[in-house]
């Protein structure tokens, strides 16, 4: 047996080495013109995935976009906004999310051209409300709710960027308390902030688990 091994031709012995080479060279080739691509995500949007000016559009083009790139873009500079033409319904609400992998989106909204006004939110789904073919509002959850503590901390991290008074304590606590009581879900609300440019309100939804979940409600001028 060995003897019969050792007279192979010797080309059969370089075969493995050989092989080895030939992956480590398709490795490479892949790193140098596939990764790039892969990496970068999805390509620039065609036009009737997005509107002329590169803005977001809901139609069924439009959210495949979305939900390929997870970045959707809404102008709120020159309210009121067109339903419409964004590809909205005149009257009723549109969700997007959850993405089918679980991912967030991350949300951009501008609310005026004349300085960097405007706000984003990462978020694993959002509500877009119109009536009269205007956009009336925008409702932007939280990932995920928390109890009291954990509420409270996060309306009151988001209020410095979102420019709203956040809930007192006393008023959140009285909400998670009625929950728990009445084992119905009780809504309690900030003011609404302006430093974004655009009216922002946070809302705390707790439930009779002594859980709350926190949306943020934009409402750009119909009028």
């Amino acid at each position: 047996m060995i003897d019969e091994f050792s007279r192979r031709p010797e080309w059969v012995k370089w075969m493995p080495a050989a092989l080895l080479s030939a992956i480590m060279l398709g490795v490479v080739v892949f790193g140098i013109v596939g990764l790039p691509e892969v990496a970068s995500g999805p390509g620039p949007a065609e036009t009737d995935q997005v509107n002329d000016l590169n803005w977001s559009v809901f139609t069924d083009d439009g959210l495949a976009y979305i939900e390929s790139a997870r970045t959707p873009r809404i102008d709120f500079s020159e309210p009121p906004v067109n339903a419409s033409s964004l590809g909205l319904p005149a009257e009723g609400s549109l969700t997007v999310g959850p993405h089918a992998t679980d991912l967030d989106y991350r949300l951009v909204l501008i609310a005026t051209d004349e300085q960097p006004n405007g706000a984003l939110f990462t978020t694993p789904l959002f509500t877009i409300t119109t009536s009269d073919d205007h956009v009336v509002s925008v409702r932007i959850d939280e990932r995920g709710a928390g109890d009291f503590r954990e509420t409270y901390q996060l309306l009151a991290e988001r209020s410095v960027a979102y420019g709203y008074r956040p809930p007192s304590a006393t008023s959140l606590a009285a909400a998670v308390s009625e929950a728990r009581d009445s084992g119905e879900p009780v809504t309690v609300r900030s003011n609404r902030g302006l430093t974004t440019g655009m009216p922002i309100t946070a809302e705390a939804v707790c439930f009779g688990g002594g859980f709350c979940a926190i949306s943020y409600v934009v409402t750009p001028p119909v009028g």
